[in-house]
């Protein structure tokens, strides 16, 4: 349900590229490989332009909630997929903030908070998207480490894996938000 472009184009590729998209935009049709979809009169965008040591960089996103245009029990499933997996990542965030504030003090995370943390964890892999298989599958393995350093009372690698932990999660909302 997704196209991506990652190549070298030239400038008149590129300029055909974006003239596509400012067409379906402007017909208010945009066409994905599961079908089409209407695009609403306004839009949710980010756009950013920047020069950096001597590269310039732009980036454009925008987005709109296509729910509307499912059916209705598509929309339910959608919806309690939504409600499911936002729940899961509060409570995950919980406890990975009380694991950091015990290592913080000093101390080695108690077993029952590891156990809720280890539990937050894996149903958020669970209830996780397809394409982000890769990525929870890397995630899991850090809090295996994780699990292990506590085991071992080693609050160093307690330390570094929660260091690791929350990097990978940054990097998820960052790649898949």
């Amino acid at each position: 349900m997704k196209t991506r472009i990652s190549k070298e184009l030239n400038r008149e590729e590129l300029a055909e590229v974006l003239e596509e998209l400012a067409s379906a935009l402007r017909n208010g049709t945009f066409e994905l490989d599961d079908g089409r979809w209407p695009v609403p009169a306004a839009l949710d965008v980010k756009l950013k332009h920047k020069e950096k040591k001597g590269r310039i960089k732009t980036r454009i996103e925008w987005q709109w909630s296509t729910l509307a245009d499912y059916d209705e029990t598509e929309r339910k499933e959608v919806e309690n997929w939504q409600k499911t997996f936002k729940d899961a990542k509060k409570r995950l965030g919980r406890t990975f903030k009380a694991m950091g504030k015990a290592v913080s003090d000093g101390q080695i995370p108690a077993e029952d908070l590891l156990a809720a943390f280890v539990a937050d964890s894996h149903n958020m892999a669970d209830t996780a998207d397809p394409d982000w298989k890769e990525a929870m599958e890397e995630y899991l393995d850090h809090m295996a480490n994780l699990q292990t350093a506590v085991a071992r009372r080693q609050l160093d690698v307690v330390a570094h894996e929660l260091r690791d932990l929350g990097t990978r999660m940054k990097n998820c909302h960052r790649a898949f938000k």
